[in-house]
């Protein structure tokens, strides 16, 4: 009997100038065939769920993640540390307290930055 993975998915890098933040919600459907993978956004990586941000190369991975009752998770430090606040972002995210992303990241068998 295998043991059940925990994968998480971290967005550290800003969605303008790079391409990360979309490989990284594309990987994580992508893992969603296999695993219930945790996406958790960090550091500069919350810009990509601001509302103002232009989401057109990754909305339809957002949609895909929330429709199968999978969790978006962003850092509040993180936001903290921008002057962001939870108006700033798409309400398909959740905001957790940095010890519980630690947690999240700490407790995962495999972690994929982006």
């Amino acid at each position: 009997m295998s043991e059940e993975k925990n994968v998480v998915i971290l967005l550290r890098q800003p969605p303008h100038g790079t391409l990360y933040p979309v490989e990284g919600l594309r990987m994580s459907v992508a893992v969603s065939a296999d695993f219930d993978p945790i996406t958790i956004a960090i550091s500069e990586g919350v810009y990509t769920f601001l509302k103002d941000t232009d989401k057109t190369m990754y909305s339809m991975h957002i949609d895909f993640l929330k429709n199968i009752d999978l969790d978006i998770f962003v850092d509040k430090k993180s936001l903290d540390d921008l002057g962001l606040t939870k108006e700033d972002l798409i309400e398909e995210v959740e905001i957790k307290e940095h010890g519980e992303i630690l947690k999240m990241i700490e407790d995962s068998t495999v972690t994929i930055p982006f």
